[in-house]
């Protein structure tokens, strides 16, 4: 009786503990299910079927990036975060399993059940930060002026100001700039021009148009623009305005967001020339450099007399490839000059003539 009484505790004590254990290894790991698609080549539907499942893995590793980066209403930058990721796909994956496959109009598609490292990824995207260190970290100074002169802009720019630094951005004041000797790289430069659209029973109804640049310094360059017109309805013209001003704001800034976010992503074409390295050296470098996050395209122009030139296409500036290439690993290398789109460096214990 005591054994039949002993084993209906610990039923009732695995069933307590149960739901605990399976909650905490939820918590742990994001269950997706993706279809994988590949092209069906030369009837060889073992080999498209491999590449289905590993196009089916990195959709969800990118659709557990995009549930993480949602979660936490970091959006603006949804794209870089993806794009750094992307390189580490494989390491994310703890299991997935076929549930089923077919060919249609010469594509194999495989429909995956994917489980992925949640806690791995939420390090490396604190690790991260947006990527905007990678990016460059842009320093931005933002001004707004009105057409009109009875026009208060101040709460616009206030707002944009805000909502660039809730995202992560330096954002440098004309005050703090003349102050403290801090340069902006980019100018968030606004417009806005109000018109009274009429008035009824007391009220006023007013309309507003903005327009926001984004103007590379030093170039004068417009690297993106967005308009927008707001209507509002109050009491007063100018409180009209001022809350027409305000929808507005609210309605560009995630527009600006994502623009700012295409503008720090957009790849660069480097160089980079490697000295006293043997092909085979080459070879490993080559994919050490494909495998860095951040960088799109590798491709070896020349390798001549024990000297390679290689063009490297990244959203990293040079001096910051050249820092993830001097901490790299298994090679030892020294970068010997570093300039605007060139790095060279020079292989220690390479070829010896």
């Amino acid at each position: 009786m005591k054994k039949f009484r002993l084993i209906w505790l610990c039923f009732f004590l695995f069933l307590a503990v149960s739901p605990v254990a399976s909650e905490l290894a939820e918590e742990e790991t994001i269950v997706l299910q993706v279809v994988g698609e590949a092209l069906l080549n030369a009837g060889d539907i073992a080999k498209a079927r491999e590449l289905a499942v590993a196009n089916g893995l990195q959709q969800a590793v990118e659709q557990a990036v995009g549930i993480l980066v949602y979660s936490e209403t970091q959006v603006e930058n949804y794209e870089l975060i993806r794009d750094s990721i992307r390189l580490r796909s494989a390491g994310y994956v703890s299991s997935y399993e076929i549930i089923d496959y077919w060919v249609e109009q010469n594509v194999c598609k495989v429909l995956l059940t994917v489980g992925i490292k949640r806690g791995r990824m939420i390090e490396d995207l604190q690790e991260l930060r947006l990527n905007l260190k990678l990016a460059g970290d842009p320093r931005l100074l933002v001004s707004v002026v009105a057409i009109n002169r009875d026009l208060a802009t101040a709460g616009l720019e206030t707002q944009l100001v805000d909502g660039l630094r809730q995202a992560g951005y330096q954002v440098v004041t004309a005050g703090g700039q003349q102050a403290g000797g801090a340069q902006h790289d980019l100018l968030v430069q606004g417009m806005v021009l109000g018109e009274i659209l009429g008035r009824f029973h007391g009220f006023v109804s007013c309309r507003v148009f903005l327009e926001t640049k984004v103007v590379k310094t030093g170039t004068g360059e417009v690297l993106a623009v967005q308009n927008w017109q707001q209507t509002a309805v109050d009491l007063t013209a100018a409180a009209a305005a001022e809350k027409a001003m305000r929808l507005a704001g609210e309605n560009l800034l995630p527009a600006l967001l994502t623009d700012l976010a295409g503008i720090i992503t957009e790849a660069r074409l480097l160089t980079v020339v490697v000295d006293n390295v043997s092909y085979q050296q080459l070879m490993q470098f080559q994919q050490q450099l494909k495998e860095t996050p951040m960088v799109k395209a590798v491709q070896l122009r020349e390798y001549a007399g024990h000297k390679a030139l290689l063009s490297v296409e990244t959203t990293l500036t040079a001096p910051q490839l050249a820092d993830q290439l001097a901490g790299g690993r298994g090679m030892d290398i020294e970068i010997t000059g570093v300039s605007q789109f060139l790095i060279k460096l020079i292989f220690h214990g390479g070829w010896k003539p």
